[in-house]
């Protein structure tokens, strides 16, 4: 286990992180030898978002695709719906071959959830700031929901505008330092916005914001980790407790973490990670 800040950790992670696609699917490989991890990235995020957790912990081996529609993998040819992201996720891992875990994060959460109730063997979990409560319905969500819907217009660049993209880092981030702040800020004006279409988007939104994990928890592994924040605004403790009563899950709490857990907390994450392989 390697334990330094979140962003020497990234740097470390990409000088040895070598692309080998699996498919259609841009695919991202790291280590040499070890349990062989898969990592889901959340909604609007790509592959970079969970270098920090992979770069904390050597001893394993990931692999961490873009989803389709976002990063550098092409978007779906058909709606961007949870079932069909879960079609995917089902086919990418028969394509990738066995994982000893897979963890996800945010809305790579439902994907998974979905695609395990849907038939996916895995025999180990660990999902990072589930989506454990519903999006839709409230001030919040409604202005998210006009955000997005005027979004998705042919030519319109209002999602990919850098001042809108900063108010959504600054509402998500919590660490209480000012560099590690500028370096999760710079990580979303680089990344946030590297999905394919507004249309897409539009439909991802739609699949992240209008499901919930708590659906298909009854067919999650019972090697399951649930890793939270306890300021999390997008998916907060309730949840996180309904969730670990429902399945008997490991519930690792981080004081002070909000939903980026994986930028500002990485190495908690990687030790949660570590116990679930027991390594």
């Amino acid at each position: 286990m390697l334990r330094t800040s979140p962003d020497r950790l990234f740097r470390l992670a990409e000088l040895r992180i070598e692309r080998d696609d699996i498919g259609d699917t841009a695919t991202w490989q790291l280590g040499d030898g070890g349990p062989r991890v898969l990592l889901i990235h959340g909604f609007r995020g790509d592959h970079h978002g969970l270098l920090g957790v992979a770069g904390a912990l050597p001893e394993a081996r990931f692999v961490i695709p873009d989803l389709p529609g976002f990063g550098k993998t092409p978007p779906l040819n058909r709606e961007h719906s949870l079932e069909n992201y879960s079609q995917w996720l089902t086919q990418f891992v028969s394509n990738a071959g066995e994982f000893d875990a897979i963890l996800a994060h945010s809305f790579g959460t439902l994907v998974l959830s979905k695609a395990i109730s849907d038939g996916l063997s895995v025999n180990k979990v660990l999902l990072q700031n589930p989506i454990t409560t519903s999006q839709h319905g409230g001030v919040i969500s409604s202005l998210a929901d006009v955000y997005y819907k005027l979004g998705s217009r042919d030519g319109s660049n209002l999602l990919r505008s850098q001042l809108l993209v900063r108010g959504m880092s600054m509402a998500l981030a919590k660490a209480p330092n000012p560099g590690l702040r500028g370096f999760i800020h710079a990580q979303h004006a680089a990344y946030f916005s590297t999905y394919a279409t507004n249309q897409s988007i539009w439909e991802g939104y739609q699949a992240a914001s209008r499901n919930n994990v708590l659906d298909y928890a009854d067919a999650l592994p019972d090697n399951l980790t649930v890793v939270a924040g306890d300021r999390d605004v997008v998916a907060p403790l309730s949840g996180q407790y309904a969730l670990a009563k429902q399945t008997q899950a490991q519930l690792k709490i981080i004081s002070g973490a909000g939903h980026l857990t994986h930028y500002e907390n990485p190495t908690e994450v990687a030790t949660s990670l570590a116990e679930l392989l027991e390594l």
